[in-house]
């Protein structure tokens, strides 16, 4: 993962493809903690989520993202990584496991100074407190199919914060499944190219998605 050398990040998704789209569910300008107690109900899927350009923009100027933030940033994402790998296992198990441990992450954090500058400290907390919420449903469900929705409701928050993270240089991918959620559709950052599918259950639509970008 390169670092960041220009105080604007923008990346723009090259392409659409014919399915239902959604606006983007950003909670806006609040500057609330991320350790502030998430919703206990699960994340409302009732609408396609489609392929969303709007899910693969990062926009914030800043003058510097400090080392201490990417490092968290490689944490937490890192633990996310594993849950989606043990998904596709089907450890869902592990996959609750994955998630508590970034509830604790995120708890660790929460009252750490970071020194952010304001922008970047929204920035920050938007996505770790979707990613929180989803941490949070994922260890409330008792079937395997909420862990996943949870999971799903984690994945741009995710790869806003892999953007910004500090991984020495590896390369993350970003997936996209039309069929996934009972065909409502779900994004996925892995660390293999090749499409291992997190969220259908059958050994030969793990291969189901594409590619949408690299990071």
């Amino acid at each position: 993962m390169k670092r960041l050398a220009k105080p604007t990040l923008l990346l723009i998704l090259p392409f659409l493809i014919a399915c239902g789209s959604s606006q983007d569910k950003a909670n806006g300008p609040e500057t609330e903690l991320a350790g502030d107690e998430a919703d206990e109900t699960n994340l409302d899927y009732t609408e396609p989520t489609g392929l969303n350009p709007a899910d693969t923009v990062v926009n914030m100027s800043v003058t510097e993202v400090n080392d201490r933030l990417r490092e968290h940033a490689q944490v937490l994402v890192s633990t996310y990584l594993e849950m989606g790998e043990a998904l596709v296992q089907e450890d869902i198990a592990t996959a609750k496991s994955r998630a508590e441990q970034v509830r604790e992450i995120l708890e660790r954090h929460e009252q750490e100074n970071l020194d952010l500058e304001q922008e970047v400290k929204v920035f920050y907390t938007e996505a770790a407190h979707i990613i929180r919420e989803g941490a949070q449903n994922a260890l409330l469900a008792d079937q395997s199919q909420p862990v996943r929705t949870a999971y799903a409701a984690m994945a741009p928050a995710a790869y806003r914060l892999a953007r910004i993270a500090d991984f020495d240089g590896e390369t993350l991918f970003y997936h996209f499944c039309p069929e996934a959620l009972d065909g409502e559709g779900a994004y996925w950052l892995s660390r293999s190219e090749e499409v291992k599918n997190p969220y259908l259950t059958s050994q030969e639509q793990k291969s189901c998605g594409k590619l949408v970008t690299r990071l």
